[in-house]
């Protein structure tokens, strides 16, 4: 919170300073957010005899999402400086299959096993995940204008406090002939439950960041079109020992008020 009071103070000191200088703009901006990836999650240990196995979670269709939000821009001579402050909503759609002993996936699907099936017994698990993480995202752009300032491109940081994560599963257990459906879970990774070994190992970040790349036209000397991607270097998860590529891709427009 203090570092999103201190982005905000920044954002507002700026405004001033370039509105104070002249040649400065500013206005309204909304749009999608287009999100993609895959995740690979260390073994999670359910007792001291049966963990998951490591998770390689890969890319189930792009999710689709909002942003909207402020922007400033100061013009220069040669480039310009633009400061954003959105809301955004980002959903990461992922799907997984792997091996456990029966044992695992009874515990998994929160069942009893039939007595007639070896716990050893191989069971084949399938999830589908929904993860949704929203933010209050704060980029800092350096850019430059071309065919009269109508073509634009920039390139900067984005800065992201995250004010809500969650994941959605689903997952069916197959063993031998027997398939046992496990219900919808959701799980909350800004908060998780320190007794859940599943859910603390996903504990996403309060605060990341993102480099950011993108391009944009401006029509009628007021709406500004953008496309951008971007990607959070900075890592979203808490355990480092997550890995993956996470990449956000955002059409936005804008309207200049001044």
């Amino acid at each position: 919170m203090k570092r999103l009071k201190l982005a905000a103070l920044v954002f507002f000191t700026s405004t001033v300073t370039a509105l104070a200088q002249g040649n400065f703009e500013g206005g309204l901006k909304g749009g999608a957010t287009f999100t993609h990836g895959h995740t690979t999650i260390p073994s999670v240990p359910l007792s001291a005899s049966l963990a998951i196995p490591q998770l390689n979670n890969q890319n189930n269709g792009v999710g689709y999402g909002y942003s909207f939000g402020l922007w400033g821009r100061q013009n220069f001579n040669k480039f310009f400086i633009q400061v954003e402050v959105d809301y955004n909503r980002f959903v990461l759609n992922q799907k997984t299959d792997f091996t456990v002993p029966a044992a695992v996936a009874a515990v998994l699907a929160g069942q009893t096993l039939p007595a007639q099936i070896p716990a050893s017994t191989p069971a084949s698990i399938n999830t589908v995940s929904e993860s949704v993480l929203e933010s209050v995202n704060i980029p800092i752009l350096l850019g430059k204008k071309w065919a009269g300032g109508k073509l634009r491109a920039f390139i900067g940081p984005n800065l992201l406090f995250t004010t809500k994560a969650q994941a959605k599963r689903t997952s069916t257990a197959t063993i031998l002939s027997l398939s046992i459906p496990t219900p919808e879970t959701t799980s909350d990774l800004k908060n998780p439950n320190p007794q859940s070994p599943t859910e603390s190992i996903l504990e996403v970040k309060s605060f990341t960041y993102a480099a950011e790349i993108g391009v944009g036209y401006t029509f009628f000397n007021r709406l500004d079109l953008d496309a951008r991607y971007a990607v959070p270097v900075g890592g979203i998860y808490k355990n480092k020992d997550i890995t993956g590529y996470l990449g956000i891709a955002t059409l936005s427009l804008g309207i200049r008020l001044f």
